[in-house]
């Protein structure tokens, strides 16, 4: 089995777990703060899927992420360049996702963009290496595998730890 084998079927149920995730929550679920300054699901939910827009858009196809060309960034009211990383605890908390539906939607095309991309990489495309701002240098197959599968499906867990905090179902299984 190649990696493109692997990382196919992992990004889509990756994607649908976390859509599954985060889709039925109230407001106040969304926004909860684990023991008073934990990172709520919002922010933690909103982190996976900007990291996973800016590194398979901006960094890797040299394309504009979709938070920013489709204007997502105004529509919540946003900053067009946070991701998450670096922020402080009480900015992680201040970060509001105002329309749940509207981000699922935002969510839906950066997810069908990155399975659409992995679809037309070739195997021998997972050896290019190149330097990345702040990733170091780094070959395609290492920032697709580690730095958006893994680094998404840790935040999964986080989503999941969470919800099971607010006496939900968390893991599926």
């Amino acid at each position: 089995m190649g990696a493109l084998e692997f990382f196919r079927p992992s990004f889509k149920t990756l994607h649908g777990s976390l859509m599954d995730a985060v889709k039925d929550l109230t407001d106040e679920q969304l926004h909860f703060r684990p023991l008073g300054k934990g990172n709520p699901i919002a922010f933690t939910f909103w982190h996976a899927v900007r990291n996973e827009d800016l590194v398979m858009n901006l960094l890797l196809q040299k394309k504009p992420p979709v938070w920013n060309a489709e204007g997502w960034d105004k529509k919540f009211g946003m900053d067009p360049r946070a991701q998450g990383t670096g922020m402080s605890a009480e900015q992680a908390a201040a970060l509001r996702i105002p329309n749940l539906a509207d981000f699922l939607n935002y969510s839906d095309k950066v997810f069908k963009g990155s399975e659409a991309y992995l679809e037309t990489l070739k195997e021998t495309e997972l050896d290019r290496v190149e330097e990345f701002k702040f990733l170091g240098k780094r070959s395609f197959g290492s920032v697709i595998g580690g730095v958006v599968l893994t680094h998404g499906s840790g935040h999964l867990g986080e989503i999941w730890y969470v919800k099971g905090l607010l006496g939900l179902k968390g893991s599926p299984i």
